[in-house]
């Protein structure tokens, strides 16, 4: 893998950049971090930090001006060459394209520009949505882990797992 961090990339609708401390307010606006607005300008502040770190692939969604969501490279393992993604988008923005849109772009990005092998994602059962965001994507699903994520309530949820690979590009 290359460790070249976030690179402004742009789609036919979104401007995929690095976040910065203006973003908090419109993030927090449309219910996409943070439980209060102070909350989601001290998130903001630590993402911040990392913006210039080769090792860091976080991106804010821009439409139409506005910080409408995030999507995010994380559980980077450079020996085998994989990253998982995860990623938000505020309510008023769902259902339009955007997050598939920003899916497909950065799962490119990484897999042929910092030269990943495997780029996944792993959603929950009960997000019909976002599971089909990988799926419109272009990833495989690969499994269903079951019992795999603890909620708040103490239950445990399945998950879903997929992927797609440099191969499939």
């Amino acid at each position: 893998m290359k460790a070249i961090g976030t690179k402004t990339l742009v789609t036919p609708r979104l401007i995929l950049r690095k976040i910065c401390k203006e973003d908090a307010e419109s993030l927090f606006g449309v219910g996409s971090l943070g439980k209060s607005l102070q909350d989601a300008i001290q998130i903001v502040a630590n993402m911040v930090q990392y913006n210039d770190d080769p090792m860091s692939f976080h991106w804010v969604l821009e439409y139409e001006g506005k910080a409408v969501g995030r999507i995010k490279g994380w559980e980077i393992d450079p020996h085998n060459n994989f990253v998982q993604l995860g990623y938000d988008i505020g309510v008023p923005y769902q259902g339009k394209g955007l997050m598939t849109e920003a899916v497909r772009e950065v799962s490119t990005y990484l897999l042929k520009e910092c030269e990943f092998n495997r780029v996944y994602c792993m959603v929950r059962e009960s997000n019909p949505a976002s599971n089909r965001v990988c799926e419109k994507a272009g990833m495989t699903h690969e499994g269903f882990l079951r019992n795999h994520w603890i909620q708040s309530d103490g239950s445990y949820t399945n998950v879903h797992y997929w992927g797609i690979v440099f191969s499939d590009i």
